[in-house]
């Protein structure tokens, strides 16, 4: 991997992004509060299937463009630097979302969920550019990280739809919105500037 990496930096980057009350968390919170776990899984595994084949997509285009010239990974790292701040950025600025689901979604469902979901589609892109070591982009490599990254993923998407009912009403407050941007935009700028200065 790359001399950066180390799996604490690699958490502290891609947790609050994973864990964070997006539209998709949201949405797997409201499944489960309003249909239960078992009626929220075909969604989850159609949005987990499709996570696993674009992040690996994305690994392997990073890992052949960083391989191509020390500009592009010097380049990939800082955007990758640049991408954290403006999440942070976007956490300190933090709303409540909205959650309204009137019937459980379907794998098909979560398919096409997980191909529109542009802020999942710059995770695997952050992950790749900050850890991917650009001398051994080598199929094994891509595929650990990808793994690492669907493991996060799954683990936070189970957390919103197990804790739906509890999470969903606290996440409607004003106020847990406003300290949770505050604590993941906290995260996330300290998580880039250790990564810029290292």
């Amino acid at each position: 991997m790359n001399d950066a990496f180390d799996i604490r930096t690699w958490f502290l980057a891609l947790a609050p992004l994973s864990y964070s009350p997006g539209p998709a968390n949201v949405l797997f919170a409201a499944m489960g509060a309003a249909f239960g776990f078992k009626a929220s899984l075909p969604f989850l595994l159609g949005t987990i299937s499709i996570s696993l084949i674009q992040t690996a997509l994305i690994g392997l285009g990073v890992g052949i463009a960083a391989n191509q010239s020390r500009f592009v990974t010097v380049a990939l790292n800082w955007g990758g630097v640049l991408v954290l701040l403006y999440f942070a950025f976007r956490f300190f600025r933090a709303e409540v979302a909205n959650r309204a689901v009137s019937v459980p979604l379907s794998f098909r469902e979560g398919v096409v969920l997980q191909i529109l979901n542009g802020k999942f589609l710059l995770i695997p892109t952050v992950m790749f550019s900050l850890f991917l070591d650009p001398g051994s982009s080598d199929m094994a490599q891509v595929l650990g990280l990808t793994g690492a990254l669907a493991a996060l993923t799954l683990s936070a998407n189970l957390l919103w739809v197990a804790g739906g009912r509890v999470l969903s009403s606290v996440v409607e407050e004003e106020w847990f919105a406003k300290v949770q941007g505050m604590i993941f935009g906290t995260i996330l700028v300290a998580t880039a500037l250790w990564i810029a200065l290292s």
